[in-house]
């Protein structure tokens, strides 16, 4: 989570070995022009909160204004959007692109899972052998 730019993992995405020489990860370079189909969003939220994650009925039902609003910082919705979600992050990840990318997606989410980890318990030296 904000380790790296997202101007770095769209480069990434895009030329893994441009970045890092020994990557063996596949270039992903159709992410950023693949438009992200968000239609059915709301259903995939109703179906995660039946498997256990805790999405409200007011997250429901604006979750497709909500994936447009987390790409546009200036959006009058931001703040209640921000009441939804606290720690989420309001920019265009992809910003070479009008529209909103499965790059976009992805990045959102790469950006987002480092802020799940507390650093401070982990220990980096318990796994060397």
């Amino acid at each position: 989570g904000e380790k790296y730019s997202d101007d770095w993992h769209l480069a990434h995405l895009n030329e893994p070995r441009a970045l890092v020489p020994q990557s063996i990860m596949p270039s992903y370079a159709f992410l950023s022009r693949t438009p992200l189909d968000y239609r059915a969003m709301a259903d995939h939220l109703r179906v995660l909160r039946m498997e256990g994650v805790p999405y409200s009925d007011e997250m429901i039902a604006n979750s497709l204004a909500d994936v447009r609003t987390q790409v546009d910082a200036d959006s009058p919705a931001a703040d209640a959007f921000l009441k939804r979600y606290p720690k989420a992050r309001l920019r265009k990840f992809d910003a070479s692109k009008r529209e909103i990318t499965e790059a976009d997606a992805l990045i959102a989410y790469l950006q987002m899972l480092g802020g799940l980890v507390d650093f401070k318990l982990y220990d980096n030296k318990a796994n060397l052998r």
